[in-house]
């Protein structure tokens, strides 16, 4: 279970240059409200930028820059899982994604998207679209359950299900039968070459006998009929 610590943003959406920090767990229930424009929306935002890279609303990651100072727009996360300690940042202007797990970095070698996955597969076991259903019940972006394609439905199912590895099983199926078509392919290319080389090798051996027995018949005629033998 996520247990959400704190949530810290600046030149973010319409926040300035200082940080804007909300603790999430002073109590076990939280209860934001405020008037519109307040920044309740902003904050949602915030958050699931933070944790997967995209607001929670419909909006252009180079919008979520303060357009005032263009630039550090940066937001932090804090949460904890099963008793491990994680936080992760992300800015803009500059690019900043990292992962921190009980003080410690995790490895960044891997590419973005793969750094992406580990966070969401193998930390939150959650994606953005359960997110935005399950988690984040925003009244302007809210999507009924049975109203979601069917893929969708299945990946939320899964992720509060935490059965993905179904759909991980399904991949490495699909990737594997799609190598084996491959070898298949090769191997009846191989197998037409091969039947090719034979055709090739009877129709020369078939030519070798023809003249084989052309030349007997010939050698038999000559026997029979010397070009030398006159009758007298």
């Amino acid at each position: 279970m996520i247990i959400f610590k704190t949530l810290r943003y600046k030149n973010f959406l319409s926040s300035g240059n200082t940080f804007t920090e909300i603790k999430l767990n002073g109590s076990k229930t939280t209860l934001v409200v405020g008037q519109n424009g307040a920044g309740k929306s902003t904050m949602l935002d915030a958050l699931s930028f933070g944790l997967f890279g995209k607001a929670h609303r419909n909006i252009n990651k180079n919008q979520l820059i303060n357009s005032i100072n263009n630039k550090a727009c940066l937001v932090e996360v804090e949460f904890t899982i099963g008793g491990n300690q994680f936080k992760v940042c992300r800015g803009i202007k500059p690019g900043v994604f990292e992962i921190w797990k009980n003080g410690t970095l995790i490895n960044q070698s891997s590419h973005a998207k793969e750094y992406q996955k580990i966070l969401e597969q193998n930390i939150l076991k959650l994606n953005h679209k359960s997110f935005h259903q399950v988690v984040v019940l925003g009244s302007s972006s809210f999507i009924p359950f049975m109203q979601l394609p069917g893929g969708h439905r299945r990946e939320v199912i899964e992720d509060l299900l935490d059965i993905n590895v179904f759909s991980k099983m399904n991949i490495l199926l699909k990737e594997r039968n799609t190598l084996l078509k491959e070898k298949i392919n090769n191997i009846n290319y191989e197998i037409d070459i091969v039947k090719t080389k034979i055709d090739g090798q009877r129709k020369y051996i078939r030519d070798v006998n023809d003249l084989i027995d052309v030349q007997q018949i010939l050698h038999i005629t000559a026997v029979r009929c010397p070009h030398n033998t006159i009758d007298r």
